[in-house]
């Protein structure tokens, strides 16, 4: 019986009973790297790796690879450094590593940009409708398709959703056929009983504040809305509703705002911790707001550095959900349809950056999903030249497509990616620090 007490999953103790005389047969697809003081050994072809601490547990772990059965390799190393190693194969099978990838096809609609309010920072440059919009009947039956061609959620954004005449009807339609329902909002036109009348059809509402108080929020968004968008949040919550709080702080004043901004987090953290602030780590360019390269650099340290001090696990339980059921990352998300209120169809939910040459009106859905599959399998890391040799590329994804060269003309791209890597520690680090979480429940 092999029982670390340091050690564990989801607070439990890991205890795994092994035969001694137990030897490993590891897939081939495994890379040995150095890192710090630590050696990262991974597949290759999936999400799994062990972290060993020294060149001792290297040992034990090589042992392991060649065949030698547990007892033999006690015999020639010291018990502790043969433990802990065994414990990690065991936890995360190891020694059964596969290639996992999960197919979700997942969507944005933009119902609207018809939006009640002119914030400094929309990158959508939301407020009058710019092009005839899709009826509340197109998009039932667009949606309607999405689910039995086998979709599995659909975002609903603006402009803003609620100044879209029959989003309630979209909405419910959207989740009573099966499909996952997120609603991203400024919470301004909810009433006590709209909020009633659709919280069960919700599964996850974001509500975008930008603000600490009336006044850090009008300078914003251009409009006395701080405790009405503050009391959404507050009816969504009562209602059981999974409710985020989205925050983009502009560069102006930064340091002040964030100052304020973490006093009224905290607070409202303990109010109510159940709601998750999602503080904006980039800012593109908007109706009022340009910044340089260099200004976002230091605009991501010190939001970064601000969602570490209210946050302190963040980045990590971050980097965890990104894997559901263990599943590979082998792009950033790109490919995946996000549909513009007339009805066009991009790859990328940052739609004003890209062109469209679909439409849900001229196109089924089944011809959509068929380009978005080659759109995602064009756009992978086994496509990207950098990538495609990394040993943990189905790890990282690769980095924000948007940033690779010549990536508006996708459709017509030829050969591979050029795409410069500068996060690769970065993945190390958070590799080491959320290696347990991996482990199998």
């Amino acid at each position: 019986m092999i029982n670390d007490e340091n050690s564990k999953i989801k607070d439990e103790v890991v205890e795994v009973e092994i035969d001694v005389r137990k030897s490993y047969k590891f897939p081939k697809e495994i890379k040995i790297i150095k890192y710090k003081k630590c050696y990262l050994v991974v597949y290759t072809e999936g999400v799994k790796w062990i972290v060993l601490k020294n060149s001792n547990e290297l040992k034990v772990f090589k042992s392991l690879q060649a065949g030698m059965c547990i007892e033999d390799v006690l015999d020639d190393n010291d018990e502790e450094s043969v433990m802990n190693v065994i414990i990690q194969i065991e936890a995360k099978k190891f020694d059964e590593a596969k290639k996992i990838l999960l197919e979700q096809n997942n969507m944005y609609i933009y119902l609207t940009n018809n939006c009640n309010q002119r914030c400094k920072h929309c990158y959508m440059y939301a407020g009058e409708k710019h092009y005839e919009e899709l009826s509340c009947q197109q998009w039932l039956e667009f949606i309607s398709n999405f689910k039995k061609a086998g979709g599995h959620g659909i975002t609903f954004t603006g402009g803003e959703v609620t100044v879209y005449k029959g989003f309630d009807i979209i909405i419910k339609h959207a989740h009573d056929i099966g499909l996952s329902v997120t609603v991203l909002s400024n919470g301004i036109l909810w009433t006590k009983e709209l909020i009633y009348k659709l919280s069960n059809y919700i599964d996850e509402i974001q509500v975008s504040i930008d603000g600490y108080d009336k006044d850090s929020y009008y300078s914003v968004r251009r409009y006395d809305g701080f405790e009405k968008a503050m009391e959404t949040i507050r009816l969504f919550c009562d209602r059981g509703t999974h409710v985020s709080m989205a925050v983009t702080p502009l560069y102006d004043n930064l340091d002040v705002f964030l100052y304020k901004f973490e006093i009224f987090a905290r607070d409202f953290i303990n109010r109510y911790p159940n709601v998750y602030i999602k503080l904006n780590m980039e800012l593109l360019d908007g109706r009022e707001v340009i910044l340089t390269k260099s200004q976002n650099v230091i605009y991501k340290k010190k939001i970064t550095e601000l969602i570490n001090r209210i946050y302190p696990n963040y980045f990590i339980e971050k980097f965890v959900t990104n894997f559901p059921q263990k599943s590979i990352r082998y792009n950033c998300g790109f490919g995946e349809i996000s549909v513009a209120p007339n009805g066009d169809v991009f790859w990328c939910n940052r739609i004003h950056e890209l062109s469209s040459n679909m439409n849900v009106i001229t196109h089924s859905i089944d011809e959509i999903l068929a380009v978005s599959k080659q759109i995602k399998k064009k756009t992978s890391v086994d496509n990207t030249k950098e990538c495609k040799k990394c040993a943990i590329r189905y790890i990282c994804g690769g980095g924000c497509r948007m940033d690779y060269n010549n990536i508006t003309d996708v459709d017509s791209h030829k050969g591979e990616w050029v795409y410069s890597c500068n996060v690769k520690e970065k993945i190390y680090d958070k590799m080491i620090l959320s290696n347990e979480y991996f482990y199998e429940g």
